[in-house]
C-alpha cells in the first residue's frame, strides 16, 4: 500500500484512525492509504495535507487592497 500525508479538512474537526480510534493530527501526519481514508476523502473529511498551502503563509504573500497604489485622483485623472 501507499503512504500519503493528510489531515483533518477544518480546524477543529475530529478524523479518527481506523486501526486504534486515536485522532488524526491536526497539522497532518502520514497513513497508509486505504478503502477508509478515501472515503473519508469523498466524504470531505480530509485533505492531502501536502495540496494545502499553509493559510499563514499564503496570507503573508498576497498584496493587501490598502498597500497598492491608487489608479487615479478625485478628478478622474491619472497621475
Amino acid at each position: 500500500m501507499t503512504q500519503r500525508t493528510i489531515k483533518p479538512a477544518e480546524p477543529g474537526l475530529v478524523v479518527r484512525r481506523p486501526e486504534n480510534g486515536k485522532p488524526l493530527a491536526a497539522q497532518g501526519e502520514p497513513v497508509e492509504w486505504s478503502a477508509y481514508w478515501q472515503r473519508r476523502l469523498n466524504e470531505g473529511d480530509v485533505v492531502d495535507a501536502s495540496a494545502v498551502p499553509n493559510t499563514a503563509q499564503a496570507t503573508q504573500e498576497q498584496p493587501k487592497a490598502e498597500q497598492l497604489p491608487a489608479a487615479a485622483d478625485k478628478k478622474g485623472g491619472a497621475k
